[in-house]
């Protein structure tokens, strides 16, 4: 997280806390002659507006030699470009506009935003173009920034659950791990040179390839004008995805297991699938997906009395993660040590139970998509939020299918929910991951163990990680 500036940010949270509770207005859209997206969410209760840009980019289209040089040039935007020719002059320029901003790297978009008020709206627009039209990737800034990155990799790499994670995707996208993994490769990302910078910005960042969402105290009709006439210089570029295909992540070869040993206090397990993606034939089984996961998290569920209830887990989930490019289903669980046992068999007892017609009720079917409906005016109430989420929805699936979402998953029924599990889940291959301690696994919690709990038997394939010791925090 970037350090704001003191004014600004003081003065948002003040206007934000202030405000009246209510639901942004519709998202107007529109297309510039370049094939630039617009969208707009018009608020006029407070005077702030959040200009943000994104572009379907990241770790997606990253093969070893580019992987997290996506997250790179995310540091780099906010550096020198040819309106503002170093980080001084940026960041001179952002104090005069009042501008609190920031920017994320995921695997399927790469985002960066501005809130400020709405009196430098129009200084505040010119200031994005000039930052996503003309990077100037300068040497000095480039070598500094590089440090910054490997420096995050640093915090993460703390984490006895950074290695418990890496290992786990190192094999369920076992073809293509890259494509999975936005923070990237360290000795890539102090390798990265201008030119690979430049050749990221020319693939992917074009207008027709990316979206500008501006919400909060503006004009719809204003805004497109404006973004027509401005944006008149940032040529159209060739559709990236056909010249440069995503990887298509072949299927988990065979089920197996890995357990990793680190500084930790509390027995984690997840299980890992390859789901159903936003786009083509499987886009109706990602709304199975997602009111599964919400029916399966409410305290009530048999799920969560089966296995937190019943004190074998100490807290279970279930979830799909939105996707274009195969999105995946996670088991996840924790336990004390001396109930690990029982908390992996009661997991993997539950999954068949899930698919069977009685298992949720049509109460509890109804609940949660009253659930994801609130959610999803909660959302809009935040308009500088919003704006983030707006562009995750356009990214990794689209807008049609973020307006369509809550209707849609008001029409699942019981039987696209068996359909569901029966597709990605039962008799599917997994990747079973266990984090434990040096001396859980001294009691046995060991590899063999795991795979027995699990049913995959003595011809499955076995991986033990030993992490450096480090001592244990809150995670």
């Amino acid at each position: 997280m970037r350090k704001l500036p003191l004014r600004a940010a003081a003065f948002t949270i003040a206007a934000i806390a202030a405000g009246p509770a209510r639901a942004a207005g519709p998202i107007e859209e529109h297309t510039c002659p370049n094939g630039l997206t617009v969208l707009v969410v018009e608020d006029h209760a407070l005077p702030l507006v959040t200009i943000e840009i994104a572009a379907k980019n990241g770790s997606m289209t990253e093969s070893p030699e580019f992987n997290g040089l996506s997250h790179l040039y995310e540091h780099m935007f906010f550096k020198g470009n040819k309106a503002m020719p170093s980080q001084e002059a940026y960041l001179a320029r952002v104090r005069e506009l009042g501008i609190v901003f920031n920017g994320t790297t995921n695997t399927e978009r790469v985002n960066y935003f501005f809130t400020t008020t709405s009196d430098h709206y129009a200084d505040s627009m010119v200031f994005m173009h000039d930052a996503i039209v003309s990077p100037l990737f300068n040497d000095k800034e480039l070598e500094r920034e590089r440090v910054v990155v490997t420096g995050e990799m640093d915090r993460a790499e703390a984490s006895p659950f950074f290695p418990f994670s890496r290992a786990i995707d190192a094999r369920v996208w076992w073809k293509f791990p890259s494509t999975k993994d936005p923070l990237g490769n360290r000795k890539t990302v102090l390798a990265a040179t201008g030119d690979k910078m430049r050749t990221i910005q020319s693939r992917y960042y074009v207008p027709n390839n990316s979206a500008l969402v501006i919400t909060g105290d503006v004009k719809a009709k204003e805004v497109f004008d404006r973004t027509d006439a401005l944006y008149t210089d940032w040529a159209k570029g060739a559709d990236p995805f056909k010249k440069f295909p995503l990887a298509k992540h072949p299927p988990i070869k065979k089920s197996e297991a890995l357990t990793v040993v680190g500084p930790v206090q509390s027995y984690t397990g997840q299980v890992v699938w390859h789901g159903p993606s936003t786009v083509g034939k499987e886009l109706p089984a990602t709304y199975a997906a997602d009111l599964l996961a919400t029916a399966l998290s409410e305290p009530s569920s048999k799920f969560q009395k089966a296995l937190v209830d019943s004190g074998a887990c100490v807290s279970a989930g279930f979830s799909w993660y939105t996707q274009r490019n195969t999105g995946p289903i996670t088991l996840s669980f924790e336990a004390a040590p001396d109930r690990a046992d029982a908390c992996v068999k009661a997991a993997f007892a539950e999954l068949p139970k899930i698919a069977e017609p009685g298992y949720l009720t049509d109460e509890e079917m109804a609940n949660a998509g009253h659930s994801i409906e609130i959610d999803r005016v909660r959302e809009r109430e935040r308009v500088s939020a919003y704006a983030h989420l707006v562009t995750f929805w356009w990214t990794t699936a689209s807008l049609d299918y973020y307006r369509g979402y809550v209707d849609s998953m008001k029409k699942v029924t019981r039987a696209d929910i068996a359909a569901y599990m029966k597709e990605y889940v039962l008799g599917k291959p997994f990747v079973f991951g266990s984090l434990v301690s040096p001396e859980m696994e001294k009691k046995d919690l060991t590899q063999a163990h795991f795979e027995s709990l699990a049913g995959l038997g003595a011809g499955a394939k076995a991986t033990t990680i030993k992490t450096a010791a480090k001592a244990p925090g809150k995670h």
